[in-house]
């Protein structure tokens, strides 16, 4: 029997359900089981961006199971039907990759296809280095790699992107952004996305009215915290980054505001990598894509979609899907990754 709060989400071929994240918080998911792979179909996680939800995924989902895939798509924390906990902590990078290894564990896997767009591609990437066991291969869309950020606000400033990036401090303030996102049952929602688009075609008042609803349902605070978490710890990260290159002033702010936190070192990526890049994204550049091969040790392929702005599975579908199942195809293991060790 269907869970009734799930009864007003878009319709399609796919179910719902809920499972346990980090800290037991509350995730729904919808999921389209492959007619052709059965139980043992690759798994398959898509996580979506900032301000959607698991529905942004909806012409992916039914193209991966006619490939033969097992698709999940979560609710990311704090969004749509999941469970929104109150404090910014709860939105630390390691929590929302912990959610995604549990929820691999609850689909009874011992790894999946990691999909990702936007903030589920910054999710996707660190997933990749933290838990590189549980990742068969890795699709990111539209999500810069987490060094190239580091880079582009440390030791190396890219001062255009640092400017694109306006809204990340914006979202810094308490309770302001909610409520300036919430005017007139979230019209500035739609806005945000058709401003992002480069195929505003893609994004009809019926789409924008989806994206709207699930906004309202319990607000914009938690997915605003994903921000207000990662801007806290970019500070720590900035500032160890510039004290590294720029020894003398990292004395003067050390003598200010104590010992600097030592600089991440991220993990090289061994899973085969696909990144594919709108070009005309207006809020990340796409020098954020170049010199990346050395931040990884297996296979990274790099495509632009030239017609494409920031939201590039809906706005380029048919690219995207031939291009990320070609891929998949390419490097699929012959187990799937089906079945518990």
């Amino acid at each position: 029997m269907a869970d009734p709060s799930t009864e007003d989400q878009p319709r399609g071929a796919w179910t719902h359900r809920f499972a346990d994240g980090a800290g037991g918080v509350r995730l729904h998911y919808a999921e389209m089981r492959s007619a052709v792979g059965g139980d043992d179909a690759p798994l398959v996680i898509l996580l979506h961006g900032f301000p959607e939800f698991w529905w942004s995924w909806r012409m992916q989902m039914p193209a991966l199971a006619a490939a033969g895939y097992w698709v999940v798509a979560p609710d990311l924390r704090g969004y749509n039907l999941s469970e929104s906990p109150p404090d910014v902590q709860d939105y630390r990078i390691d929590t929302l990759t912990e959610d995604v290894q549990r929820l691999i564990e609850h689909c009874d896997r011992v790894k999946a296809v990691i999909v990702g767009h936007d903030w589920g591609g910054v999710v996707a990437w660190r997933f990749a280095m933290d838990y590189p066991d549980s990742v068969d291969r890795l699709v990111v869309m539209n999500a810069p790699h987490p060094e190239r950020m580091a880079e582009a606000f440390g030791a190396r400033p890219n001062i255009r992107q640092i400017g694109r990036s306006w809204y990340m401090f914006l979202f810094q303030i308490p309770r302001a952004p909610e409520r300036w996102l919430a005017v007139n049952d979230y019209e500035r929602v739609g806005w945000i996305i058709r401003q992002n688009s480069a195929r505003q075609d893609a994004f009809p008042p019926e789409v924008l009215h989806e994206y709207r609803r699930a906004a309202a349902r319990q607000g914009l605070s938690g997915p605003l915290h994903y921000y207000r978490a990662a801007v806290r710890a970019g500070a720590g990260e900035s500032r160890a980054r510039i004290a590294g290159r720029f020894v003398g002033l990292g004395k003067a702010l050390d003598s200010v505001l104590g010992p600097a936190p030592a600089a991440v070192s991220y993990a090289k990526i061994s899973s085969p990598t696909l990144l594919l890049w709108g070009e005309r994204d207006t809020a990340l550049g796409r020098e954020l894509t170049e010199g990346m091969d050395d931040l990884f040790s297996g296979p990274f392929e790099l495509t632009y979609l030239p017609d494409c702005g920031h939201w590039v599975q809906q706005e380029g579908t048919e690219d995207v899907n031939r291009l990320m199942i070609e891929f998949l195809e390419r490097y699929r293991d012959p187990l799937g990754g089906s079945s518990p060790s």
